[in-house]
């Protein structure tokens, strides 16, 4: 069989998900700038994650645990506008942890709307801050008869706000800062059996860390055991390359290193190593790296190394310990 360019175009729109998202949509920067969306390292790991179960025809199910300002939710918000924008009768919720955060996640979805080319733009019918639904706005019967466009839909919610889902289908569920939700078990319970267990739907359950022992953590460690069918998905701050500073000399940068290699000695005679040291060899970081991080700790953590540990841990464990802000120095 041969097919049309535009048969293959829209082939493509559909299925080649790094392609549509780095050719049609586009976010605010940093700097407040509409630009064109570009994954960075984080996101490019999420997907190449997604990619092989999609292979494998898996449904799409992840618990992702990160450090912040990774670009995740901008991420997610575009995956899931993708597909619902893309595909007939999808139903896909954003749900956060409160109203502003479901109201910035809302916003990510009408900027990608007002900003992808008119020969793709789907009809529109509402985008009224709860809902953006694709559909023929006529009020005339018999013209939406005969095209109805995609009646698909994405709908924002807020955690603790009244029961959510329970009366849905939906095909993809993006669920912001789990670990901060009032209620998670409730919210979730109900949230997890609005979506069938098939190829085409998609669970993403994302979070910085709140302490141990809560709903959020409790699934992460399942996953991590394959008590569940979440594939865990860590990101560490040492991922982005911008996360790194320069030194001011090789005087600094010698001095810098000398302390973070210094061997001291525990009670019983043994050599202790910092840290830092250990956190270097371990993943392989630069010394412009920890600089970033001792610079970071001392501008905007307060001087406090677990409070960035928390905003931007190194490990898993490193996260759930350091935000649960421990009794005893972890």
């Amino acid at each position: 069989m041969t097919f049309t360019k535009e048969q293959l175009f829209f082939y493509k729109l559909k299925k080649d998900k790094p392609w549509y998202i780095e050719n049609f949509l586009k976010i605010r920067d940093k700097s407040a700038t509409i630009v064109p969306f570009k994954l960075n390292n984080a996101q490019r790991k999420v997907m190449g994650i997604m990619k092989e179960d999609e292979k494998q025809g898996k449904p799409k199910r992840y618990i992702v645990l990160k450090a912040r300002q990774m670009g995740l939710s901008t991420l997610f918000e575009g995956l899931i506008f993708q597909d619902t924008s893309t595909y007939e009768n999808k139903n896909s919720l954003i749900i956060a942890h409160e109203e502003q955060a479901s109201s910035n996640l809302f916003n990510m979805s009408k900027l990608y709307y007002e900003n992808i080319p008119e020969m793709i733009r789907p009809m529109k019918k509402y985008a009224n801050g709860k809902v953006l639904q694709f559909e023929n706005p006529t009020n005339d019967e018999n013209e939406k008869l005969e095209n109805p466009g995609l009646r698909s839909k994405i709908s924002i919610a807020t955690a603790g706000s009244g029961e959510v889902g329970r009366s849905a289908t939906y095909h993809n569920i993006h669920a912001s800062e789990v670990a901060f939700f009032p209620d998670a078990k409730v919210t979730m319970l109900g949230l997890l059996q609005a979506v069938p267990d098939q190829p085409n739907t998609m669970v993403v359950l994302e979070s910085t860390a709140n302490g141990v022992g809560d709903w959020f953590h409790d699934m992460w460690q399942k996953a991590e055991k394959g008590l569940n069918d979440f594939t865990p998905i860590f990101l560490p701050w040492f991922i982005q390359p911008e996360y790194t500073k320069a030194f001011r000399s090789v005087a600094e940068k010698e001095q810098f290193l000398a302390e973070v290699f210094a061997v001291s000695k525990d009670s019983t005679g043994a050599d202790v190593r910092t840290y830092e040291a250990q956190l270097m060899e371990k993943f392989d970081l630069t010394a412009e790296q920890m600089n970033w991080r001792k610079t970071t700790i001392q501008n905007k953590c307060q001087g406090d190394e677990e409070l960035f540990m928390q905003e931007y841990p190194s490990t898993a464990e490193e996260a759930f310990i350091s935000s649960g802000r421990p009794k005893f120095n972890i």
